[in-house]
């Protein structure tokens, strides 16, 4: 059975073909048709929009004025109105035969999702009944990331515009408030202000509409949203904790609760004026970028702030529409059901939106290796692969290393410094932007797709990861990373994925095993395809019950042997080392080079084109510092350990394959000591305290 956008995008390329029939507003053909370019007779290609982000926006419409924009449950009934299994499959419903022989129609099943909690938790449908309940229609556009998901929702925004300018009496958008989960996003989301509406509207439409377009970015801090109550054509970009029906403030440990108090009743105060500015504006539609942030693990807490507020606007405004953005359309393996449209990451990688993976998934065997060899590989490597690429403005290209903790990044940073002096190339290259960074490193982060960037190696902490738009960005790693959010690993991950024009290297992800088997899942859950299919084993429980009884004891004597270690009187006082011969190899550490193919869903896709072992480098220990721990550890004389191990390496440096065998050397004359054994005996008696109190 076909899902849902694939039968929408069946109808709306039909209605492509057709020119887009409509009679009522004809205004929609003209603006569609606006966005190629070329003579029939040669090639036509899209003017400004990549083929996804037209897609979408034809999709869009066909919802809009075709289907007239259903609420998400009748759009299902549009489509699987002839059979109630149908329709319940379609829509996420799990129904047994026998459920089936009670069920009179489709609304009967709808009534269940809507007022039956229990047969929700039942056949755990909550996103199902989320979407039921909803009071305005809301729709899904699922594009993967680097899609440019942004200029859709600037693309929606202006035509809606256009189309209200030319119909003013007609039921379109006059006013756009755009959500982001997070700062990072918002920033993000500037790019509307800088997308070319000249190449979306034709210049009739173009010109009516920039004169009246007002774009606002609420300041933090801000107490009401600079907008004239009323007013039309309005774009308020602004996060979910600004325009929030109830105060996200948390109490500080320092605070007393009158403080918390006044400063929450402040906070609800200020909200509640945002939300009376935004509820005056007329034909009010909204957009949600990253809209997976209201499902996944804090769906419960996000969802219900995000559309307890929507419900508020659409009842005292009214709601033209919901527009949800998001790059990841599923919610634990089970694709969200308000999907109407879905481009993936293999289409993304297929069409050159993204940068290719081919043998570009670096996976490292590490176990008990060092990680500082495989930082030194992954430097090396990236040198080797991107020293002289970049972008077209000049940019060079660039590896983010993505850490959790201060001290991992700290120790990381000298390996690579390490590195990149064997290689020639200066610390220099290195950035920092963490929670901790100063202004200058945060405006340097900024300007990094800058042709006069010299850094190259980025180390970030809470920095990087959704929203980020770098395009020089060609390589990430994340190795012995331990981390407790697996959404961290994917996005991490996937953020040198944007492409580049006329570029041809392929991307690089560096993971050791810990982090692919997360990346591996988290691409199945969030994205329907993996890196390879893992097998688990599921640990089996027993519930044992334990009864304590209460037993008088007698007094207890217990004898035992007392040990006691005498060292030897004749036991040899002088040392004698000799340069070990029996010594192992250190392990080696396997490298697996992998490409991904992201369009087969159903058996294991990922294979390993190449498989070897990377260098480990010879360390030394200087003698010096050799004799001194010796000195310490055992107690033996400095300068006798120090003579006696410049007489076995002149050069003045021991391997350090042959310390610890030097150190068995050193415990074995050491260990001339006599155990002395005694029996003693012990009288116990168990003394229960009564309380008198």
């Amino acid at each position: 059975m076909k899902h849902l956008f694939e039968k929408l995008r069946d109808d709306t390329q039909n209605w492509h073909e057709e020119g887009y029939p409509c009679p009522d507003y004809p205004l929609v053909g003209e603006v569609l048709r606006y966005q190629f370019e070329g003579e029939p007779q040669e090639q036509i290609s899209l003017k400004y929009l990549r083929e996804p982000q037209f897609q979408s926006l034809e999709l869009y419409w066909y919802l809009r004025l075709v289907l007239k924009t259903p609420h998400i449950v009748a759009l299902y009934k549009h489509y699987y109105s002839d059979d109630v299994r149908d329709f319940c499959e379609a829509f996420g419903i799990p129904i047994t035969l026998d459920e089936l022989i009670l069920i009179r129609d489709i609304d009967a099943v709808i009534d269940l999702v809507k007022n039956q909690p229990e047969f929700v938790k039942r056949k755990r449908i909550d996103p199902v009944h989320e979407a039921v309940i909803l009071s305005y229609p809301s729709y899904i556009f699922a594009l993967a990331m680097g899609t440019g998901k942004t200029v859709l929702i600037g693309a929606i925004i202006a035509t809606e515009f256009a189309m209200a300018l030319r119909y003013p009496e007609a039921d379109f958008m006059k006013n756009a408030l755009v959500f982001a989960p997070g700062t990072t996003i918002i920033e993000s989301l500037r790019e509307i202000s800088d997308i070319p509406f000249d190449r979306i509207l034709p210049p009739s439409l173009h010109r009516d509409f920039l004169a009246n377009l007002k774009i606002t970015y609420p300041q933090a801090g801000a107490k009401d949203i600079q907008v004239q109550s009323g007013s039309a054509y309005n774009v308020i970009v602004a996060n979910t904790e600004k325009i929030a029906l109830r105060a996200n403030v948390k109490k500080r440990s320092n605070q007393t609760e009158f403080e918390f108090e006044e400063k929450k009743e402040q906070a609800e105060l200020e909200a509640n004026l945002r939300l009376q500015k935004i509820t005056s504006l007329p034909n009010l539609g909204v957009f949600s970028d990253e809209a997976h942030h209201t499902y996944g693990n804090k769906m419960d807490k996000e969802l219900k702030r995000v559309r307890e507020t929507v419900n508020y606007i659409k009842e005292k405004q009214g709601v033209i529409a919901v527009v949800n953005t998001t790059g990841t359309p599923y919610y634990k393996r089970q694709m969200l059901r308000e999907v109407v449209a879905w481009y993936s990451l293999g289409e993304g990688i297929k069409d050159n939106i993204l940068k290719s993976l081919r043998r570009g998934i670096v996976h490292y065997d590490i176990g008990s290796g060092s990680e500082e060899d495989v930082i030194r590989n992954v430097i090396g490597l990236f040198f080797e692969s991107y020293r002289d690429v970049t972008l077209p403005n000049g940019a060079k290209a660039k590896i983010a290393f993505y850490f959790k903790t201060q001290e991992h990044l700290e120790t990381s940073r000298l390996h690579i410094e390490n590195a990149l002096a064997e290689i020639g190339e200066s610390a220099t290259l290195i950035l920092v932007n963490t929670q901790r960074s100063s202004q200058a490193e945060v405006d340097e982060f900024n300007r990094l797709n800058d042709s006069n960037s010299q850094k190259r190696i980025l180390l970030l902490i809470g920095k990087g990861v959704e929203g980020w738009n770098c395009p020089s960005l060609f390589a990430c790693a994340l190795i012995k990373e331990q981390t407790t959010s697996s959404n961290f690993v994917l996005q991490a991950s996937t953020r040198c994925l944007r492409q580049v024009e006329a570029n041809t290297h392929p991307a690089k992800i560096f993971l050791d095993t810990k982090n692919r088997y997360i990346l591996d899942k988290e691409l199945e859950e969030n994205f329907g395809t993996s890196l390879g299919r893992l097998s688990g084993h599921t640990a089996e429980t027993e519930e044992i019950k334990i009864r304590i009884r209460k037993t008088e004891l007698p007094k207890l004597e217990i004898s035992r042997l007392v040990s006691r270690v005498v060292r030897d009187e004749h036991a040899p006082t002088v040392i004698k080392l000799q340069v070990p011969t029996d010594v192992k190899e250190p392990t080696p550490i396997v490298r697996h080079l992998l490409t991904p193919n992201f369009t087969r869903r159903a058996s294991p896709i990922t294979s390993i084109e190449e498989m070897d072992k990377i260098e480990v480098a010879n360390r030394t220990t200087d003698c010096y510092t050799l004799a001194r721990r010796l000195a310490i550890n055992y107690h033996l004389p400095l300068m006798q350990m120090l003579k006696k191990l410049k007489q076995l390496y002149p050069a003045g440096e021991v391997p350090n394959e042959h310390l610890y065998p030097l150190y068995q050397q050193v415990e074995s004359q050491l260990k001339n000591y006599t155990v002395i054994e005694e029996e003693i005996s012990d009288v116990l008696a168990l003394i229960h305290t009564h309380d008198r109190g």
